[in-house]
């Protein structure tokens, strides 16, 4: 599982970070993981997740780190929860 670290100057909340979850959000979670699994099977690269309502985010990839659609995806998410 390749799970995206937020940079420490981020204001999201890493959700996978945390040390307790929701039967809800392990639910969820375990749908990103099952999603990204089936990318893996046909090559296909994949950035999934979801931002709850208190603000945390959780997010899978099977690309890399320094990917410019992985920092295009966080810099959107980034503006998005900062129009609040």
């Amino acid at each position: 599982m390749n799970n995206i670290e937020f940079p420490s100057n981020n204001d999201a909340k890493d959700l996978s970070q945390r040390d307790s979850y929701s039967t809800q959000q392990l639910q969820a979670m375990q749908v990103v993981a099952r999603m990204k699994e089936a990318a893996d099977k046909v090559g296909a690269g994949f950035v999934g997740g979801f931002v709850t309502p208190t603000g945390e985010r959780f997010l899978m990839s099977n690309m890399d780190s320094d990917s410019n659609q992985l920092k295009a995806i966080n810099a959107k998410l980034n503006e998005l929860q900062n129009k609040d």
